[in-house]
């Protein structure tokens, strides 16, 4: 059983009874069911995006100029939810569910490998995940930061629970909202450069610009290297750089990818999301919160976490 984030002992003891793949994020993510006959009415707190069907077949207005504005939904079934690894390079033999997976200190035979340095892969053999992959541990032995209730950082948080965010651009600046563990970005578009020798943050130094009218590429430097690329523990230094690409496809849908370049820890660079897909959600859409609370992390593993090891295991 994966680890995951605790943010109420209510979420956590309605997830144990849902389902045996415990997320106490499912409540704030699904909708009570309506009674025969009554009227489904707009819920204006803690929202639920629509699922992937209803997206489908709309049709949609052209993309204003230069603009991101708004609030942005991965819809589930598009793989904002990336529990075996950043959606492109899964760390699974088989897709999840064909296949029995975890127990290997490395990613031998996964279907889309990444090339390590040899200082890479002593970093990714050091880390051990919990979430379903090649690598999983018992949660007891793993050691995600995550589990401490850490910061997820840059650019975990696109490169595991990818949900709803929300895009606000001033003069000089784009402001992204993160509901997933509370997080903010800001994203410098007056023109400044990176800094050449950044002190390290958890969400790093961003830089964006335009390259079209629709086109939006951020740079990211000077992150920490003590955060994990993603839920498959993904390594990586402090010469990271990441690159985002939003492409505005039209007025209600937008296209994000995310490149990996660290030259210490990849032999080459990586993309994370290639083409994305975000959908433009109603203006008093109301994110709910999702944050991680170290109390009730402490109650998960007393309840949970810390009793998946196998008795024989157990010291």
């Amino acid at each position: 059983m994966s680890k995951r984030m605790v943010f109420s002992i209510v979420a956590l003891l309605a997830g144990l009874t849902i389902s045996p793949d415990f997320s106490p994020i499912l409540g704030a993510q699904t909708a009570p069911p309506k009674a025969a006959g009554e009227e489904a009415k707009p819920e204006k707190w803690n929202n639920v995006p629509p699922t992937k069907p209803e997206y489908a077949g709309k049709k949609s207005p052209p993309a204003p100029r230069r603009d991101l504005s708004g609030i942005w939904d991965a819809a589930e079934e598009d793989g904002g939810r990336q529990p075996s690894g950043a959606l492109e390079h899964v760390a699974l033999i088989k897709p999840r569910g064909q296949g029995v997976e975890g127990g290997q200190p490395d990613e031998t035979g996964i279907m889309r490998p990444l090339h390590y340095t040899p200082l890479g892969l002593q970093a990714l053999k050091a880390n051990k995940p919990s979430g379903p992959s090649v690598r999983q541990v018992p949660s007891v032995l793993a050691n995600d930061p995550l589990d401490q209730c850490d910061p997820i950082g840059f650019p975990r948080m696109e490169l595991y629970e990818l949900r709803t965010i929300e895009l606000a651009q001033t003069a000089n600046q784009v402001i992204y909202l993160n509901s997933f563990y509370g997080n903010w970005r800001i994203i410098w578009t007056d023109g400044r450069e990176l800094p050449k020798d950044p002190e390290p943050r958890w969400n790093g130094y961003s830089v964006g610009k335009w390259v079209d009218d629709y086109t939006f590429v951020v740079e990211t430097v000077g992150l920490n290297p003590r955060s994990w690329l993603d839920h498959a523990g993904r390594p990586h230094s402090e010469e990271l750089r990441v690159e985002e690409r939003f492409h505005r496809v039209d007025h209600d849908n937008m296209e994000l990818t995310v490149t990996i370049y660290d030259p210490k820890m990849y032999t080459e660079p990586w993309q994370g999301l290639n083409k994305f897909p975000l959908h433009l959600q109603p203006a008093d859409f109301d994110m709910p919160e999702l944050i991680c609370s170290p109390i009730d992390m402490q109650e998960y593993n007393k309840q949970v976490g810390n009793e998946v090891l196998p008795s024989s295991e157990k010291k």
